[in-house]
């Protein structure tokens, strides 16, 4: 048996026989009725997705109907049979009945045919709509769910990594300590091995307590309490003093640090710590992982962004294009681990990420297999009155 998809009703039985005959070999079912409570009935009943009425009834007019219709099942397509031109029936029947189209009699069959194919080709669009905007929905809210329950699992993380790093800080310093004194040869004398020991305790002491303050660090800057104590600097000041720091490390492996700096570099808003710390920590990763040439620093002004630009360029292998995007993430290192001179946190450059677009500004890295990288960030010459 066919399923119901079309509702006609009509005072005329006649008229009725002749639609029935007309789809009678349509994939779809219909049901006529002289009655509109039996329409109201078979729709509540059936999967009806069409209904056709006659404007003209003799208990309920074509247009009441259909707006009953649109008040019960509004996904319904609503079709006006009408004998009659009255331009105020059809102004009710769009208005109130929410009518798709209007037929009028005596029809062709043809073009009846092909209008009821057309209004359930439109149910079933509307319905695959509604369908697919309830999955979207649903899977919206399983994101804003999901994403609710990880910002709580973030900020748990966050929490634990601050609490944890602050009680590392004094067993910590006081291992070093110990290390210390036992090393001094107050206690007594060492022989060459028990040196080599405290050595190897001492070098794994130092970078557990490098970890614990790169932890804290970045959980004070991703949690917002770190502020930022912003003052009008000549940004070309700070990287002459962390360069001339740095070049005693560079002098060691037989390697030059050379600055480039730009007479016409504004005052920069900047907290000079921070901006110290960012510097010192490109400038030693340049330094790391470069075996022959040297380091180039320069300054410059992006005048489109109002912003003041530096870059740290280096001679060293180079970084694959792959490895690139994993640079300013949490515990990513540079290099191989295998043919990594020095262990480091893998937290740096995530720092320095934080610290600059605290700034409001960007850092990026320029490099490739050929050779070279280089390290470089904006921050904004235009007054703020936050820090963000």
């Amino acid at each position: 048996m066919k399923e119901i998809n079309v509702v006609i009703l009509d005072d005329e039985q006649n008229i009725l026989n002749s639609l029935t005959r007309l789809f009678k070999d349509e994939p779809f079912g219909i049901f006529t009725t002289t009655k509109h409570s039996e329409a109201l009935e078979a729709i509540s009943k059936e999967k009806v997705k069409v209904v056709l009425s006659d404007h003209r009834m003799p208990e309920i007019s074509g247009t009441e109907f259909l707006e009953k219709v649109k008040e019960k099942y509004p996904y319904i397509v609503r079709i006006l049979f009408t004998g009659y031109t009255d331009i105020q029936i059809a102004e009710d029947a769009i208005n109130k009945g929410g009518v798709y189209r209007f037929i009028n009699k005596p029809w062709d069959d043809i073009s009846l045919r092909r209008t009821i194919l057309e209004a359930i080709e439109r149910f079933d669009l509307r319905q695959k709509n509604r369908e697919l905007m309830e999955e979207i929905t649903n899977q919206n809210n399983q994101l804003l769910a999901l994403n609710a329950k990880l910002g709580k699992m973030y900020e748990a993380q966050k929490e634990f990594s601050s609490t944890v790093s602050h009680e590392l800080r004094t067993p910590l310093a006081s291992i070093k300590t110990t290390i210390d004194v036992v090393m001094s040869e107050t206690p007594g004398q060492l022989n060459d091995d028990q040196k080599n020991f405290l050595n190897k305790a001492k070098s794994n002491v130092d970078r557990l307590s490098r970890l614990v303050n790169d932890v804290l660090s970045l959980s004070k800057l991703e949690s917002g309490k770190e502020i930022l104590n912003l003052t009008e600097t000549d940004v070309n000041i700070i990287i002459t003093e962390v360069a001339d720091i740095q070049r005693f490390v560079a002098d060691k492996k037989g390697l030059y640090i050379k600055t480039h700096l730009s007479g016409d570099i504004p005052m920069v808003l900047l907290d000079s710590d921070k901006i110290n710390q960012v510097l010192d920590n490109l400038i030693g990763n340049a330094i790391k992982f470069t075996e022959k040439g040297g380091i180039d620093i320069s300054t410059g002004v992006i005048a489109k962004e109002e912003s003041v630009v530096i870059k740290i360029k280096d001679s060293g292998p180079g970084i694959r294009q792959e490895d690139i995007d994993k640079l300013f993430k949490k515990f990513q290192q540079l290099g191989d681990y295998a043919t990594r001179g020095t262990g480091g946190t893998g937290l740096g450059l995530a720092i320095c990420k934080e610290i600059i677009e605290k700034h409001c500004g960007k850092i990026w890295v320029e490099s490739g297999q050929s050779g070279g990288s280089s390290f470089c960030f904006t921050l904004p010459a235009k007054k703020r009155e936050e820090n963000g």
